[in-house]
């Protein structure tokens, strides 16, 4: 028998062989934004029509994420689509300084949703300053640069907007709702733990001199805490993570790249 003329599974394609070049490359323009950012937000004009195609072609959206290790929220309400990693080796850190940060976004956040109805939650950059430090008194306070770069950080992750102003005080931050997935707590009681646990660690003092972190795979102890995003395509160890991109357990460390 002609070894060449044996049919195996990999001559069909995994997708449908019928997949229009349109919808192919709507696909594509879908995962690069997922892996880029974790989420769209079809508010933004330039995510509207990959939101749509995303809502219309779901299962082929599905498909492609599972074959990564990643699982899609559909948040219908707030026209919000999220790629949430479900294997550790698919997972960012945050850095302690930026853990912090993030802690204070999600209290800000959900003060204004929980008790005053707000639908968009905005802060002027020196008010939310003035709370972070009343959060966390025992945290050196941060530098302008350093805060704008954890800022920007969270703007990549599609967790924040901000309106950069020539004072960077008067710069305004929207928090996103892409935030209650960064972390998943069901109230203010798990906050009040969470932020306990990281106002009783030591204050050190490198985490304005080292880079942003970008892969997660090391073993070895860190006190930088893993963020959830589905930009780095990885092979899965084998364990599942619970939906979230914070994780509070969990102590590993990571080689720095910029």
């Amino acid at each position: 028998m002609n070894p060449t003329a044996i049919e195996t599974d990999t001559d069909q394609s995994l997708f449908n062989n019928n997949l229009r070049d349109r919808d192919r490359q709507m696909l594509q323009d879908v995962a690069h934004r997922l892996l880029a950012h974790g989420s769209l937000l079809r508010a933004r004009g330039a995510e509207r029509p990959l939101y749509d195609w995303s809502i219309e072609h779901q299962p082929w959206l599905e498909e492609w994420a599972a074959l990564l290790g990643l699982k899609i929220i559909i948040q219908r309400d707030e026209r919000l689509l999220m790629a949430i990693p479900e294997v550790p080796s698919l997972t960012r850190k945050l850095k302690r300084d930026e853990t912090l940060v993030a802690l204070a976004l999600w209290y800000d956040f959900d003060v204004e949703v929980r008790e005053n109805g707000a639908h968009d939650v905005y802060f002027n950059l020196r008010e939310f300053n003035e709370q972070f430090q009343n959060k966390f008194p025992n945290m050196q306070q941060l530098s302008q640069s350093r805060m704008k770069e954890i800022l920007r950080r969270f703007v990549r992750f599609n967790l924040i907007e901000m309106d950069w102003e020539d004072e960077f005080s008067d710069s305004v931050i929207q928090i996103l709702p892409t935030l209650r997935f960064a972390i998943p707590f069901p109230g203010v009681e798990q906050w009040v733990r969470a932020a306990s646990s990281f106002k009783a660690e030591p204050e050190t003092d490198d985490t304005t001199a080292e880079e942003d972190a970008e892969v997660n795979d090391d073993d070895t102890e860190s006190d930088e805490t893993p963020i959830t995003t589905a930009e780095d395509e990885a092979t899965a160890t084998g364990s599942t993570k619970s939906e979230s991109i914070l994780d509070f357990d969990e102590d590993e460390d990571e080689d720095e790249e910029q």
